[in-house]
Formats: C-alpha cells, structure tokens, sequence
C-alpha cells in the first residue's frame, strides 16, 4: 500500500533523528525500534556505526513511503505494524 506522505520529507527527518521519518509515515513502533538499535549500534562502534544505520533506516522510510518492500519488514512479526 503507497503512503500519502512525502519519502523525501520522511528521509530528512530519519536523517535528523533516526526513526522519526517512520513515525511521521505512521510507523511509531517501528521508528522507536530502529531508532533503539540505530542508538545501540552508534555506542557500541563509537558513532561510525550510526551514520550506516542512519542511512539503512532512511533507505527503509523511502521504501515505506513509496509502497516498496523495505529491508526492515520483518520487524512488522514481531511489533505488530
């Protein structure tokens, strides 16, 4: 199912803060997951690792928000969006 709202406008805002763009396409659980895993990994690899998670979660946005498959569907089992 195509999202109404802007892809460009959800990667802007997964860029600022990662998983914002997924609650903005209406995806709460989903951002606050990822944003979670996003803060996790930063610690863990001293902040280079989450420039890549950052980016993997604003790839993900823009497939939600074009009604694309997205590299985080399997979270959908699991928190029930």
């Amino acid at each position: 199912m195509a999202n109404s709202k802007s892809a460009i406008f959800a990667v802007i805002l997964n860029l600022l803060i990662a998983g914002l763009g997924h609650i903005y396409l209406g995806y709460p659980r989903r951002g606050i997951i990822l944003f979670l895993l996003s803060f996790l990994i930063g610690a863990m690899s001293a902040g280079l690792g989450w420039i890549v998670a950052v980016i993997f979660c604003s790839y993900d946005a823009w497939q939600l928000a074009k009604g694309r498959p997205a590299p985080f569907d399997f979270l959908s089992e699991y928190i029930g969006e």
